[in-house]
């Protein structure tokens, strides 16, 4: 995804959008976390903005728009990570994932999906 960096607030709504594919602006606020309880002028704002930046494209239905993500929460999660290592771990994914491992607790089970993933890259 090529597109400027989102907000805090921005990305909520992009999660919003990414749960329900597509909507109007009052689509988006119906799916935004209830205890947040984001205006719908925000959310419209929000989401201009966002257009503005190329993460989602707009059309005309009657009198209101359907927002779309230009870009799937896999390739958002994608670029966001790899800003990160860039950040906060010059460049090297290495540094992420050993730091994850050391500074976090795991199950037996979710120990055992690591190994696997590890394996498996190992193989390829």
């Amino acid at each position: 995804m090529k597109t400027q960096a989102l907000s805090a607030a921005e990305t909520e709504v992009m999660l919003a959008l990414w749960e329900i594919g597509s909507g109007s602006v009052a689509d988006i606020q119906k799916a935004l976390k209830p205890e947040r309880d984001i205006a719908y002028t925000t959310v419209a704002t929000l989401l201009s903005r966002m257009e503005a930046k190329g993460a989602v494209s707009s059309k005309k239905a009657g009198r209101s728009y359907i927002f779309s993500p230009l870009a799937t929460k896999a390739d958002f999660q994608q670029n966001k990570l790899s800003g990160l290592v860039q950040q906060f771990f010059e460049g090297r994914p290495s540094s992420l994932a050993s730091h994850f491992i050391k500074t976090n607790s795991f199950s037996d089970q979710e120990l055992t999906e690591l190994r696997l993933l590890l394996d498996q890259k190992e193989n390829k």
